[in-house]
């Protein structure tokens, strides 16, 4: 069983326009709405993919009961932790005449000590069936990286893997002090970790290094719209593959490549082929309007398009 961490869920709202009209009245073409945060992505991904997973966080307000129907329809075990506020939604702007898509994020609630603890105990108690813990996204208010820090250590207790798909800043305060399976950093806000522009090719290896020499035993860095750098301490790996056309959308896209890797590596303890099948899984996620992918079958063909190479 796979459990993913999303403390800061939301309803991803999509909104599809012809432009936006700045300053102006803007009519919506057509809407979607569905459960989202990274670690829901994953977790979403992985089910499609066949994997036993179950989702966790913190839920609240009148629209829990449709956020756990959906994610229950594809697939995905839910195990939140209730509290007394509602959830949050974040708004995704397709401007399909502009061929330009932006995410408004909403910061949440803050979290309660008593909802703290009580999620913790329900964690200790996924944990015995677990093989693989993935932990994505933002932090709600309330919560410190020290939270996720605790987190990390009772899965190493228990000799479970963990994932992280989270922002640098948060990442820089998990590290050293705790074993990581794969660490794959958030950088949709910057091309940059730990001051290396991951645009830049010979920056790359020097960000994996740092990761790799902090714990990690995979590091995987995005530095395109499906560009791939993936490092272990004796073996390094690139590989993209074109988005191509002008009607995908990139929400969920980096999750699917994440949930992907995940799936096949576990399988094949390969990461060359790892790779290969997550870009297909990332790209089947960016040809559907869903934040997760199509299907297995689907990310088994489009994994052939892609370009992995081993460099090191």
């Amino acid at each position: 069983m796979i459990v993913t961490i999303t403390l800061n869920p939301a309803f991803d709202h999509l909104l599809f326009l012809p432009e936006i009209s700045l300053g102006k009245l803007n009519r919506a073409i057509s809407t979607l709405r569905m459960p989202g945060g990274k670690g829901i992505n994953v977790a979403s991904s992985l089910a499609v993919l066949g994997e036993e997973v179950v989702t966790t966080g913190f839920l609240g307000g009148q629209g829990s009961r449709t956020f756990e129907g959906s994610l229950r329809k594809i697939g995905v075990t839910t195990s939140f932790t209730y509290i007394d506020q509602e959830i949050r939604t974040d708004f995704y702007i397709i401007e399909e005449k502009e061929n330009r898509q932006s995410l408004l994020i909403e910061e949440g609630v803050s979290i309660e000590r008593r909802y703290l603890n009580s999620f913790k105990a329900n964690f200790e108690r996924l944990l015995p069936s677990a093989k693989l813990v993935e932990i994505g996204g933002s932090l709600p208010k309330g919560t410190t990286p020290d939270f996720i820090k605790e987190l990390i250590l009772s899965a190493n207790k228990k000799k479970v893997k963990v994932v992280l798909n989270l922002r640098e800043s948060i990442l820089k305060e998990c590290l050293d002090s705790a074993s990581l399976f794969i660490v794959c950093p958030d950088v949709r806000e910057t091309c940059c970790v730990f001051g290396e522009d991951l645009r830049n090719s010979a920056s790359r290896p020097k960000a994996a290094q740092e990761l790799l020499n902090k714990g990690a035993e995979i590091v995987i860095l995005k530095y395109g719209d499906l560009g791939y750098f993936v490092a272990k301490k004796d073996e390094v790996w690139e590989g993209e593959v074109e988005v191509g056309g002008s009607n995908v959308i990139m929400l969920g896209v980096r999750d699917g490549l994440l949930a992907g890797f995940i799936h096949n590596y576990i399988k094949t303890n390969n990461i060359g082929e790892a790779l290969k099948f997550g870009l297909g899984a990332a790209l089947s996620t960016s040809r559907s309007k869903m934040n997760y992918l199509n299907s297995k079958e689907q990310a088994e063909e489009l994994c052939l398009m892609a370009n992995v190479r081993k460099i090191a």
